[in-house]
C-alpha cells in the first residue's frame, strides 16, 4: 500500500541495557548533570521529527527554538553541542561549516525502519552542494532540514511532499499544481485503477492544499480503520471513493476485533452519513485476512 513519502521517525532506538556504561552519557552527565543527559536524548527526538533527520541552527530562528526546547541557556547549549561534535556524535564538517546538526549513527540505527518504506533513508548533506542554495535544503531526495517540528507538523512554511508520477496512457488534464496534489493522493491510495476517471473526480473537487492534505490523511485512516480496505476486492475504486466524498467518513475506534490480528487497530468503518457496510464487506469469521 502506498504511503506519503517522509523522512521523519516516530521513535528511535534507545537500548536500556548497558546505558549506564555509555561513554556519551557519562561525559554529558559529568559535565552538565541531568541537563546533559536530557539534552542528548531530546536532541535525538528533535532530529527524528525533523524531515531529513538534520536540523539547521542557522535558519529561521531554529537555534532559539532549540535552546528553548532543551530548557537550557544558549551558552550551555553551545557547550554541549561542541562536546557532541568532539565525541563524533554530531558531524563536525556540517556543524562548523553550516551550523547543521547531523547524526549519522541515528540515521544508521533507523535503517530497518526505512527498509519497510517506499522512501529511502536521507543521506548526509554535502556542503559543496549547498552553495547558492538555502541551507535548510539538503539532497535531491527532497528532504528538508531546520524546520522546527511543531511548525512542520502544522505545515507552516513547509512545501507539501512530492510523489512519483503515475503511469498514464494519456497526459494529465490537470493543472500542474493539481497534478502534484493528485499524484500524492494516487500514491497513497491502495487500489490503483481507472486513473482517468479518478482524475476527473479530483478535478471536480478541485482541492486546495489544505483539503488535499485532509483527503490524503483520510486515505491513510481508511487503510487502518475501514474494513473494506483490508481486502483488495472490497476496496472502493479511487474515483468512487472521491465521488462519494468519503474523506468525510468517521470511524468508530472503540470497536476492536479479536483473533490473529490482536494488537492492531481493527476498528469498524463508520461514514458520517450513518451508513455501515454490510457483512459482505468483512472477512468471514475465523478466516485470516
Amino acid at each position: 500500500m502506498g504511503r506519503p513519502q517522509k523522512q521523519t521517525a516516530d521513535w528511535f532506538p534507545h537500548y536500556a541495557k548497558g546505558t549506564s556504561d555509555s561513554r556519551t552519557k557519562f561525559i554529558l552527565e559529568d559535565g552538565w548533570g541531568n541537563d546533559g543527559y536530557a539534552f542528548w536524548f531530546k536532541l535525538l527526538e528533535l532530529l527524528c521529527r525533523s524531515n531529513g533527520h538534520c536540523y539547521n541552527c542557522a535558519e529561521n530562528g531554529n537555534k532559539r527554538y532549540l535552546v528553548a526546547y532543551m530548557k537550557v541557556d544558549e551558552e550551555k547549549a553551545n557547550a554541549i553541542l561542541e562536546a557532541l561534535v568532539d565525541m563524533g556524535k554530531i558531524d563536525r564538517e556540517l556543524w562548523e561549516g553550516a551550523q547543521i546538526i547531523w547524526c549519522q549513527n541515528l540515521v544508521d540505527n533507523l535503517s530497518n525502519m526505512y527498509s519497510k518504506r517506499t522512501v529511502s533513508a536521507p543521506i548526509k548533506p554535502v556542503l559543496g552542494e549547498l552553495s547558492g542554495r538555502k541551507l535548510d535544503e539538503i539532497d535531491e531526495r527532497g528532504g528538508e532540514t531546520g524546520t522546527p517540528p511543531d511548525e512542520a507538523d502544522e505545515g507552516a512554511g513547509t512545501p507539501p511532499p512530492t510523489a512519483p508520477k503515475p503511469r498514464r496512457k494519456k497526459p494529465s488534464s490537470l493543472s500542474k499544481k493539481q497534478e502534484e496534489r493528485f499524484n500524492r493522493f494516487w500514491h497513497a491510495y491502495p487500489k490503483k485503477v481507472a486513473i482517468g476517471e479518478t482524475e476527473k473526480a479530483w478535478a471536480k473537487i478541485d482541492p486546495d492544499d489544505e483539503l488535499a492534505e485532509k483527503i490524503i490523511k483520510a486515505v491513510e485512516d481508511a487503510k487502518r480503520l475501514d474494513s473494506r480496505f483490508r481486502e483488495p476486492r472490497w476496496t472502493p475504486h479511487p474515483a468512487t471513493w472521491l465521488n462519494g466524498r468519503e474523506w468525510e467518513n468517521e470511524y468508530d475506534t472503540t470497536t476492536q476485533k479479536g483473533g490473529p490480528h490482536d494488537g492492531e487497530d481493527r476498528s469498524d468503518f463508520r461514514p458520517s452519513s450513518g451508513f455501515r457496510p454490510s457483512a459482505g464487506f468483512k472477512p468471514a469469521p475465523g478466516t485470516d485476512e
